[in-house]
């Protein structure tokens, strides 16, 4: 009970501390990466975390041809990325080949992805799923009792990432168009001009063939079904959540934060400055908890004087037939401080255990609680 007493003295602080510290430097350093994220206007935080960190949530999706519309800029990268669903909890970050050429990830088994329906896993994603490349996944459905959702779609694993100590090793990474497709906007289905069965056709001409929703998709894109998936929508208008933005120069940066702002449903913004806001508000929370820290040590300090006070009293018989065998009152109080210190030592120690063990994971622990 002394040693939990201690614990909970040093390590409410220290592991407060360690947490936090590791919470500024993993938003600190995926910040400052990307200058710049364009999406809806909406939630800014919601966009960072959902663009940077792979935080699934509903932020509105912009359309894709927005990034054509920055790259018409001399000089201007554009990322496009997709992240609103989940594969076995797992969030899905539909990327173009480029965002791996620029994080610089590569495959420590398999290949990247090539194409639809193929999926790339981080390395603490592939051993939480217990998947290696030639398995399958399959991905989580929004809304399960929706039956007018998109169903789900079998991912096949082809290729498992080297550690890289940031959010991308817990991600589950496919193409764009892979993204759409479980979006609903893509699909595939058996050839309509093949379709005999009335209940599956609503109308049919010489140019043209109308399906019925009794026409069931495919949830499994293999060599057999990938010929028959096709989009239903114009490129330009397919969603994507952001667009990573790498201006060439401090003038460019301008002309398409500009652009981009004139427009009241669109937002362009640094996520270095939204990462520091961030973080100024974590840090009130932090002195909050220091504070009740303060109060609950000043307590547990009290008790630890008082154990030790009846601890004393209770062993006075110990304590006198130890000065009759010979031991001095030294000897006495040299014994008592040992125990009572290695009791400190114990609760000490595995404070800054737990604290040196909470920092380590920063970014599972962004994920949990942001």
């Amino acid at each position: 009970m002394l040693c939990v007493c201690v614990f909970v003295i040093a390590g409410l602080p220290l592991v407060t501390r360690s947490v936090v510290r590791s919470f500024e430097d993993s938003l600190r350093d995926r910040a400052i990466t990307v200058p710049m994220i364009v999406g809806s206007a909406g939630s800014r935080f919601d966009l960072v975390l959902a663009s940077l960190h792979w935080r699934a949530s509903d932020v509105t999706p912009i359309p894709l041809g927005v990034a054509e519309e920055i790259r018409s800029e001399p000089g201007v990268m554009a990322i496009p990325v997709h992240v609103r669903f989940r594969a076995r909890g797992i969030p899905i970050a539909a990327v173009p080949y480029e965002y791996f050429e620029y994080r610089l990830l590569t495959p420590r088994d398999g290949r990247l992805v090539a194409g639809l329906g193929e999926a790339v896993l981080g390395s603490s994603a592939a051993a939480e799923l217990g998947l290696v490349p030639g398995d399958e996944l399959p991905s989580d459905q929004l809304r399960s009792y929706d039956i007018t959702a998109p169903s789900a779609v079998m991912l096949r694993v082809v290729g498992v990432l080297r550690e890289t100590g940031t959010a991308d090793d817990r991600a589950v990474f496919v193409d764009l168009e892979t993204a759409w497709t479980l979006e609903g906007i893509a699909h595939g289905h058996e050839e309509a001009s093949s379709i005999t069965d009335e209940n599956k056709l609503i109308g049919r001409s010489d140019d043209r063939v109308a399906l019925s929703g009794a026409v069931i998709e495919h949830q499994r894109i293999d060599e057999s079904t990938i010929g028959s998936f096709h989009l239903h929508a114009d490129r330009a208008d397919l969603p994507v959540t952001a667009i990573l933005v790498f201006p060439g120069s401090e003038k460019t940066a301008t002309l398409v934060r500009t652009r981009i702002n004139a427009d009241p449903t669109r937002q362009a913004l640094s996520p270095s400055a939204v990462s520091e806001e961030l973080i100024g508000s974590v840090l009130r929370v932090r002195r909050v908890v220091d504070a009740i820290s303060l109060v609950v040590g000043i307590a547990m300090l009290g008790l630890l004087v008082l154990v030790a006070l009846l601890s004393y009293r209770a062993r006075a018989d110990e304590v006198r037939t130890l000065l009759e065998i010979g031991a001095t009152p030294s000897q006495v109080a040299a014994l008592f401080l040992t125990e009572f210190g290695g009791v400190i030592l114990v609760g000490v120690g595995a404070a800054f255990l737990a604290a040196w063990a909470l920092g380590g994971a920063s970014d599972r622990i962004l994920t949990l609680f942001t």
